[in-house]
């Protein structure tokens, strides 16, 4: 059965060679050019990307082919469910960004690829690279608009779902529409809220919650560090949108503004972690937390389905920060403060 897979993966590596090959060689007559003069053949069309950017767009086929979207993790989770594919399909993203709406209607049953991002095979040239998302944000959550420049293609799916809190006098009843506590919350990639400082919740406590984010006039938003070059390892950066800590020093759109080894003492990751763990270890004592699936999802109390409405907004902190898996990196003082306050209010409890 192996032998038999990897014989056919040869077939298809040879087939598209052949296409290739046939398209930037041999190809047929391309389509009229406008007013049917200065018309394109297949050399000309292919050749945009294919040969004068071969180098360029070999490097991209293999940078995302390392990337999360790239191997379709988003994808097989929630392959099908239209209700996810305005972010877990590729065709469900482009349908609902033609719609103008957060999720599509009708179509969700393709792998996140080139066509997602990027208006491919349109014009057949270089245009084709232009993003589809080229205008400010409106989140789900909160209904603010935001804009990420070069990022609000990153921002239409990385940011917290809609989740809707039925508010008593100083109580909140948790609900999302059905009797389940488990889906209540921001969902597992929040980014988008933690670097625009919106959805969260501003506690009282020993610190003062800044207005700004220091990576707020970043010149491509999300683009700028996740898909900057490393020269010395082309694994990072690109369309892997991978990067750690530690290459900050040699990223090139980084290491102006980090220039020594210090970026998590600086933007105080540790303790940005210890914290987050604190309160972890709070709320599931209290059993506001459920850590019995894969995820940490929000779990009805002990007292029943009420909650005070700062202990439900303690909690959602900390599902919106570790949802954001940065420990601070993308918003440094604001998640820390946020962190220090929820944790304050937590201990008083």
């Amino acid at each position: 059965m192996e032998m038999l897979k990897k014989f056919s993966m040869l077939i298809a590596i040879l087939a598209f060679g052949f296409v290739l090959q046939n398209c930037t060689k041999d190809g047929p007559m391309g389509p009229a050019g406008k007013d049917g003069a200065d018309g394109k053949d297949g050399n000309g069309t292919c050749a945009t990307c294919h040969a004068d950017n071969a180098d360029d767009v070999n490097l991209i086929f293999a940078q995302y082919a390392l990337s999360q979207h790239g191997k379709g993790i988003v994808y097989e989770e929630e392959a099908g469910r239209i209700n996810c594919g305005g972010c877990h399909s590729g065709d469900g993203f482009i349908e609902s960004v033609k719609l103008g709406q957060d999720d599509p209607v009708t179509v969700a049953t393709s792998k996140i690829n080139c066509r997602t991002c990027h208006t491919i095979h349109t014009e057949f040239d270089e245009t084709d690279w232009a993003l589809r998302v080229d205008k400010p944000v409106k989140l789900r959550h909160t209904g603010a608009e935001v804009d990420f420049k070069e990022g609000n293609t990153c921002a239409r799916c990385h940011q917290a779902r809609t989740f809707k809190e039925v508010q008593g006098a100083d109580t909140v009843f948790i609900t999302s529409g059905s009797s389940t506590y488990s889906r209540f919350g921001p969902h597992y990639g929040t980014p988008a809220n933690v670097v625009s400082m919106k959805g969260l919740y501003h506690l009282d406590g020993p610190m003062t919650i800044p207005a700004n984010n220091v990576h707020g006039n970043l010149s491509k938003g999300c683009v700028s560090c996740h898909m900057g070059k490393m020269a010395s390892n082309p694994a990072t950066g690109g369309h892997t949108f991978k990067m750690t800590a530690a290459q900050m020093t040699e990223i090139e759109e980084c290491k102006t503004c980090h220039p020594t080894g210090d970026f998590a003492k600086g933007t105080k990751a540790a303790e940005i972690k210890t914290m987050l763990a604190e309160v972890r270890s709070i709320l599931l004592e209290k059993k506001w937390l459920d850590d019995s699936q894969s995820h940490d999802y929000f779990a009805q109390s002990q007292d029943g389905n009420y909650m005070t409405k700062e202990q439900v907004q303690a909690t959602l902190n900390y599902l919106f920060i570790s949802n954001d898996h940065s420990y601070g990196a993308h918003n440094p003082t604001y998640v820390y403060a946020v962190m220090k306050n929820t944790l304050d209010f937590l201990q008083k409890q």
